[in-house]
């Protein structure tokens, strides 16, 4: 079974994340006739940013989003090509919930289903395509 949207998404944006969900997120963003926003690596965007920081296994690092990309109130559906640990999803998640977007969901081409990363979501509804373990 495809992908099925929670609502009618005519309002909805796709953020993508830095960097493969770039791919992904304006891909389907197309098809779905939606736009789609760039959650990027700190550092990368133009203009005013919000950013936060989350820690890796291996690391910390940063993510940002352009303060205009989005207007509060506005629901998303976050997209990436892989959900391992979770920590890149979860902050984007924090991220959105800065600038007051509505999460409605999450989602991935690929989840490691061992490393349990959508447990890191909480309440965040989450759908992967392919589910290794």
């Amino acid at each position: 079974m495809g992908y099925r949207p929670l609502q009618r998404p005519e309002e909805w944006l796709l953020p993508g994340l830095d960097s493969r969900g770039f791919l992904f997120g304006p891909s389907l963003a197309q098809e779905l006739g939606l736009g789609c926003v760039l959650i990027r690596k700190g550092g990368k965007l133009p203009g005013p940013t919000v950013s936060t920081s989350y820690t890796l296994e291996y690391g910390k690092a940063d993510l940002e989003i352009q303060t205009d990309a989005l207007e509060p109130g506005q629901k998303v559906v976050v997209v990436d090509d892989l959900l391992a640990t979770g920590g890149t999803m979860r902050a984007a998640c924090e991220l959105l919930g800065q600038l007051r977007v509505e999460v409605l969901e999450c989602l991935s081409v690929v989840e490691l289903t061992s490393l349990k990363g959508r447990e890191k979501l909480g309440a965040v509804p989450f759908f992967s395509l392919l589910q290794y373990e």
